[in-house]
């Protein structure tokens, strides 16, 4: 059971089922107006997409360590749940119950520049267990259905509305849904502003490379933004263009009321599954080339400049001893590979070992999270300097977004290649590592090139 002194009396207990196949980012799309609270995962390599609708279980965490709080809140509130499910083992990994987190790059309130109005509703830190939550794994669809309950009481009583409301979504779509209206019609040009400047950004760049060969850090990573204004397409359509054009990514939208909060990354933060803990270093950039050749010789330039490995090597290293502290067995190949996307090519060395203390996916990220690959090295010296010099308000770009289960498992990835929109305005962000060979300008045409995918997917054409 549960413990329902943390919950006001009442238990958290849940249902859950297969169903018919459904593709669940239909039903975000769908869900939108009728639910205050949605949130889609996606990982389209590995055939896995999940939609969390509603909120039957809500924390929010307004201290110092966010993270912390969300997996005390958990373990109170979530690891004992009420278990109603009947059907055992083989059900699939990502299939409910979920709780579905994400957490700003630092607590809000501290950071830089002032508050954005545009992260409403984003605080420190967030989990949810949705009313709803519908996997897609494979060819497996599996709903699950949160409730909260009196102790001792079913859930079956209690989904009847719920299920009433899936039916109705996966019946006539309103009018919200629009799956005709991704055309080239759509692509007029968008009013795009920077923020800051480009010329300020070059210049904070200029300054930090100072600061790294005067010693005070390794790494820092700088974020800019771009604020598009006469969006045209929905969030759903947003999401469909990046799944289309980034099948490598992993898919990401938190919306709450009118804003979404989305983006196609390329990074974990965290997996663990099965006792498995498995993360990736990704640090070092480059384009793609027009043609094979050239995007063989660019691969390479990549793999053998100084600049990129040294930034490379700093997230390996910081990363392989974390890891090491709490598992056994740490692995990573001597060389990193070439993670490729559709525009960019990264460096990328994945690092895998195995969990020998009892630690939820929740406390791992708080170990993780910042990695220098989104602050810089060493953390602190770096985090200060951003609150210091970078006049951004990050609010949950960069910062841990994911899910976990009733066991403690689950997977969290960087918030990176984001944006978060209200109506017709987004706001764009990039980062990029900066060490003491940076060259401003490079370093600024890597970050267009890095807000690129979320551009093209607007509708925008040109940044």
């Amino acid at each position: 059971m549960s413990r329902p002194s943390s919950l006001r009396g009442r238990a958290l207990t849940y249902v859950r089922s297969q169903t018919a196949p459904v593709d669940p980012l239909d039903l975000f799309d769908r869900a939108s107006g009728v639910y205050h609270d949605r949130v889609f995962w996606e990982r389209p390599d590995e055939d896995l997409a999940i939609v969390g609708l509603g909120a039957a279980w809500a924390f929010t965490a307004a201290g110092a360590a966010p993270v912390m709080e969300a997996a005390a809140a958990w373990r109170s509130d979530l690891y004992d749940a009420v278990n109603a499910d009947t059907f055992g083992d083989g059900v699939p990994w990502g299939a409910g119950p979920l709780a579905f987190g994400g957490f700003a790059f630092t607590p809000r309130g501290d950071h830089s520049g002032a508050a954005a109005s545009y992260w409403d509703g984003f605080p420190s830190g967030k989990i949810v267990v949705p009313e709803l939550t519908v996997s897609r794994a494979g060819r497996e669809t599996w709903v699950t259905r949160a409730v909260m309950v009196p102790p001792g009481e079913g859930p079956a009583a209690h989904t009847t509305d719920e299920m009433e409301r899936l039916a109705n979504l996966l019946g006539e779509a309103p009018a919200l849904y629009r799956p005709g209206a991704d055309s080239s019609t759509l692509r007029a040009p968008l009013a795009v502003q920077e923020s800051p400047a480009g010329e300020w950004w070059k210049e904070a760049v200029r300054r930090a490379g100072t600061a790294a060969r005067d010693g005070i850090f390794t790494k820092v990573v700088l974020a800019r933004s771009l604020k598009v204004d006469g969006v045209r397409l929905n969030a759903p359509q947003v999401l469909r263009r990046l799944r289309a054009g980034y099948p490598g990514c992993t898919l990401f939208a938190v919306a709450t009321g009118d804003r979404c909060f989305l983006g196609a990354t390329p990074e974990r933060l965290i997996r663990l599954r099965g006792g498995e803990v498995r993360t990736v270093a990704i640090a070092g950039s480059a384009r793609r080339g027009a043609a094979a050749d050239e995007d063989r010789r660019l691969g390479e330039d990549l793999r053998t400049n100084p600049k990129d490995r040294l930034e490379h090597a700093v997230v390996v290293d910081v990363l392989k001893d974390v890891m090491a502290e709490v598992c056994a067995g740490v692995a990573a190949p001597a060389e990193p590979e070439l993670l490729r996307v559709a525009n960019v090519q990264h460096l990328a060395t994945p690092i895998a070992g195995r969990l020998r203390e009892s630690l939820s996916v929740l406390d791992l990220v708080e170990r993780l999270h910042p990695t220098p690959a989104v602050g810089g090295f060493p953390r602190h010296a770096a985090l200060q300097w951003i609150r210091q010099h970078e006049d951004l308000d990050r609010g949950w770009y960069a910062g841990p977004i994911g899910w976990i289960n009733q066991a403690g498992e689950g997977e969290f990835a960087v918030a990176i290649r984001s944006a978060v929109m209200r109506g017709a305005e987004a706001v764009l962000f990039a980062g990029c590592g900066i060490v003491a060979g940076s060259d401003p300008d490079q370093e600024y045409a890597e970050s267009v090139l890095k807000m690129r995918p979320l551009l093209e997917a607007l509708g925008a054409t040109g940044g």
